[in-house]
């Protein structure tokens, strides 16, 4: 109120009372100069600009919170912990299960065995196991990288089920019941006899396995959270909404 106050919008003159606005310098009835301030004439002429600015600006957009997000975001992400979650208890339900994706970490097991075979016996025997964790690694990375985070998040689900099934070769040490692709000498019988574990067999692979399963409810965590917040499915530059 104390503004309009200082600042009217009309002014009266001071001959004949007519309203006239501040911005004026004369009366529109009589024509007798208003002797209004040229800073109050200005001052005057910038509110008017500034409100009229106002009006024609574009209302900003809404920023939408979680909850009104879209819901699909929520369950298309519960739905996949459901289902990595019902791929997971394979392992609990069978004690050596082989599970799709183990084909994938089988190559690139074997391909470890070849690219760090010129590093000695130790080395070319444990570069299985570093390529069937280095590769899902990579791939983690990248997707990353390029804010995939759909992908590399399910990237972190595969690097646990991928020491979930290095836990179940690394507990056949002593057995040795497991089918050896070409043959050859069983990987964890010679790793864990060189370490000096292959008395502690079973624990060690208890360990791999525990470790693979707090990996894969890391990544169920990761996935939650961004279900939750209903993040997009974002692909890279593709996004699925």
């Amino acid at each position: 109120m104390k503004d309009e106050l200082d600042h009217p919008d009309n002014i009266k003159c001071p001959y004949c009372g007519a309203d006239n606005s501040v911005e004026s310098v004369f009366c529109g009835a009589c024509y007798k100069n208003l002797q209004v301030p040229k800073e109050a004439r200005a001052e005057a002429a910038a509110r008017r600009l500034l409100a009229g600015a106002a009006k024609a600006a574009p209302p900003a957009a809404p920023v939408s919170g979680p909850d009104e997000a879209p819901a699909v975001r929520l369950w298309g992400r519960a739905a996949i912990i459901a289902g990595l979650f019902a791929f997971y208890l394979q392992w609990l339900r069978k004690p050596n299960y082989f599970s799709f994706l183990d084909f994938i970490n089988l190559a690139f097991h074997e391909a470890g065995h070849v690219f760090l075979g010129f590093f000695g016996r130790f080395i070319m025997m444990l570069g299985g196991t570093i390529f069937q964790l280095l590769l899902p690694a990579l791939c983690l990375l990248q997707l990353r990288r390029k804010r995939s985070n759909i992908g590399w998040q399910l990237c972190v689900f595969w690097i646990g089920e991928s020491l979930l099934n290095i836990s179940i070769y690394a507990g056949d040490a002593i057995k040795q019941e497991l089918p050896l692709v070409g043959g050859g000498e069983h990987d964890w019988t010679y790793l864990l006899t060189e370490l000096g574990l292959i008395a502690h067999t079973p624990a060690v692979a208890k360990a791999i396995f525990l470790l693979g399963s707090a990996v894969i409810f890391y990544s169920f965590y990761l996935i939650g959270i961004d279900a939750k917040n209903r993040e997009p499915f974002e692909l890279g530059d593709l996004q699925l909404r």
